[in-house]
């Protein structure tokens, strides 16, 4: 039997014998009780338990001590106070019967409330008189019949309390100036209407929990709540589906035992952060899954201060992060396909809209030279005639290769479009940029030509004034018989 119950049922034995005995007043049975539990009150002259002083006793002393003892409560009225008023109700006839009680028991006394509630049962059916309505005692005794138990095992309760009622109502030689059946009933319904809606409200209570428990068990995210130390203390059936673990493995090792190391730092400060009175909002660590696999998880949490505990909320994104890792990696291929050529992998005219401005406004800032030059090959047009297609892709990727292979770190190559390529050399004047150009015609591979107009920025032209020079210097180069250089 559990603890619960067991003293649920102690306290109901106890509460029969009390039931329907008493003194004459409502109160009374509580100064019994004070009396035989020894109430550490006042007995007139001292502090020290009454019930061992008068247990043993011959009855006159007895008798003459509670008299003592209740004209002491008639003239304090704090010690009154806090024996409830209740030795002042007893009269003449029943301080004899409670003296009488008294000198048959032993001198010890027992510790326990189901035998202490016995012997103030006992002690008040001694004194022959059914006082008072017995409502505190019958209530409490019903509403924790109610709350522990089903209704009908509750009703059970009732039942049998009234039953004891009904005896002790039967005899007693008093009912105190009410009839037996005006008591019974009054208790009956009191005690009834309390017992339903006490049971009523327990059911609702039961039904509510139960949704709430099945709303906890068939979410899909991992719900659970852990303590101020780090543990785990209660998860649902989730935890276990996503990472393998059963409850008692979980809860076992401080929750920081499963995230990954680099997450670490991040994670103790969110739960410092957490525990300073801050919500957990978005957060994402990585979790160990039995299988030797780490999960992405995004938590939400908050801290109960009251309960000392942490409501949290985590979901599996593991999906998730694999997408947004391929799309990102798809984003910078597209980028690289965007800003690049394909046939030879240089940087595209895209890239050169964007780079020249960058190395224009550089260069006037600096106050340095800033040559470009466009590189065409000749004949391109017949190589492809005679070789096919495919033979002059592979020429252009040679010599996207040899000329990049003779560039600087700085310099930019472009393929500028069909057989054109333009580079871009920062810093170098229009000599070094000479210079430059001719070693890239010279390691032009399989001994074919080009063509190369070169032009150095003036500070003043715009970047289309700039590439229209370049580009005139080109065909003049091509109108002088190719393989040269002109600017």
């Amino acid at each position: 039997m559990t603890f619960r119950s067991s003293t649920y049922l102690g306290l109901v034995f106890a509460l029969s014998a009390v039931t329907g005995y008493g003194a004459s007043n409502n109160e009374a049975e509580r100064f019994v009780t004070q009396v035989c539990s020894l109430c550490h009150g006042h007995d007139g002259n001292s502090t020290s338990p009454l019930f061992p002083r008068l247990a043993g006793q011959s009855a006159a002393y007895i008798d003459k001590q509670l008299k003592a003892f209740r004209a002491h409560q008639r003239a304090d009225p704090p010690a009154q106070a806090y024996m409830w008023g209740m030795a002042s109700q007893l009269d003449d006839v029943q301080i004899a019967n409670l003296a009488a009680y008294f000198a048959a028991r032993p001198v010890t006394v027992s510790t326990s409330s189901s035998s202490t509630l016995a012997s103030a049962g006992k002690a008040i059916y001694e004194s022959g008189v059914a006082a008072g309505q017995y409502g505190a005692i019958f209530v409490w005794a019903m509403l924790i019949a109610s709350y522990f138990f089903p209704r009908r095992i509750a009703l059970a309760h009732l039942a049998w309390l009234l039953a004891v009622y009904a005896f002790v109502l039967a005899v007693v030689d008093s009912t105190a100036g009410y009839s037996v059946f005006t008591r019974w009933v009054f208790t009956a319904v009191s005690l009834s209407v309390v017992t339903l809606l006490t049971s009523e409200i327990v059911a609702r209570r039961t039904r509510a929990d139960q949704r709430a428990r099945r709303f906890f068990e068939l979410s899909h995210d991992m719900l659970g709540t852990s303590n101020m130390s780090g543990h785990f203390v209660e998860l649902n059936s989730a935890w276990g589906r996503c990472l393998g673990y059963s409850d008692e493995e979980l809860c076992a090792k401080p929750f920081i035992d499963f995230v990954h190391p680099d997450d670490r730092e991040r994670t103790e400060s969110e739960a410092a952060a957490l525990f300073n009175g801050r919500e957990t909002v978005a957060f994402e660590n990585r979790y160990l899954a039995k299988d030797g696999s780490w999960h992405w998880l995004r938590w939400s949490s908050i801290l109960a201060t009251d309960e000392s505990l942490i409501y949290g909320r985590a979901s599996d994104i593991t999906e998730l992060k694999r997408i947004e890792s391929e799309r990102e990696d798809l984003l910078v291929e597209i980028k690289v396909l965007a800003s690049s050529d394909a046939l030879t992998g240089l940087p595209n005219r895209r890239t050169l809209d964007e780079q020249l401005p960058r190395e224009m406004a550089r260069a006037r800032r600096a106050s340095a030279p800033l040559c470009l030059a466009i590189l065409d090959l000749d004949y391109f047009k017949a190589y492809n005639d005679a070789h096919g297609h495919l033979a002059g892709d592979g020429m252009l990727r040679d010599c996207a290769e040899a000329w990049d292979s003779e560039l600087r770190g700085e310099d930019i190559i472009v393929r500028y479009g069909g057989e054109e390529f333009l580079v871009l050399l920062p810093g170098a004047t229009l000599e070094q940029a000479a210079e430059t150009v001719e070693r890239l015609r010279a390691v032009t591979p399989d001994g074919q030509t080009c063509s190369a107009g070169l032009a150095c920025w003036d500070f003043t032209e715009t970047v289309e004034d700039l590439l229209e020079r370049a580009d005139m210097a080109l065909y003049a180069a091509k109108d002088s018989g190719r393989d040269r250089l002109a600017f």
